[in-house]
């Protein structure tokens, strides 16, 4: 799967430092250690091990935190053709 990273990672290591992710709607998620994520927006969590990245899909507005510093959220596209 081919991504475009469309601005530089943050980290929102607890529930005062959510984030929208630059209100994007594709999230890459990088876990450098065990780490619990939250959608403070809708109260969805999910666990992420060590080493593990996803793409998370979430309405633009919706805002993202970790349980520690340990994951690093990325805004990015998935290119056409």
């Amino acid at each position: 799967m081919e991504l475009r990273p469309l601005n530089a990672k943050v980290t929102a290591n607890s529930s005062s430092a959510k984030t929208n992710v630059d209100l994007a709607t594709s999230v890459y998620i990088c876990a450098t250690d065990d780490v619990l994520i939250t959608n403070h927006t809708t109260g969805a969590t999910l666990q992420m091990h060590e080493n593990q990245a996803i793409v998370l899909q979430k309405a633009a507005g919706e805002e993202l935190f970790a349980s520690s510093a340990n994951a690093h959220f990325t805004k990015v596209a998935y290119p056409r053709g």
